[in-house]
């Protein structure tokens, strides 16, 4: 397996994922999501979408609604979540 250490699994609760408006369902422009849940079943080295559900993050910082989206796993990948107690 590549990637940076500290980087795997490719997505856990906590995360932080930046989403395009093509990159989730329903897309509505850029997303900044804080994720809550991974389903356990959830193999992001196969699948094509996978379904997160997370807290949206506002602008100012703070948090927003609840949010249960599918995401495409190919958007995880170029664009890796930010991650607590790591630097980008």
């Amino acid at each position: 397996m590549t990637g940076q250490p500290g980087r795997w699994p490719l997505l856990r609760e906590g995360d932080i994922l930046r989403l395009g408006g093509r990159d989730y369902t329903p897309g509505s422009g850029e997303l900044r999501l804080r994720i809550v849940h991974v389903p356990a079943n959830a193999d992001l080295l196969t699948l094509q979408w996978v379904r997160l559900m997370g807290v949206e993050i506002n602008a100012d910082g703070t948090d927003g609604r609840f949010r249960a989206l599918l995401c495409r796993v190919a958007a995880i990948r170029e664009n890796p979540p930010q991650r607590p107690g790591m630097t980008p």
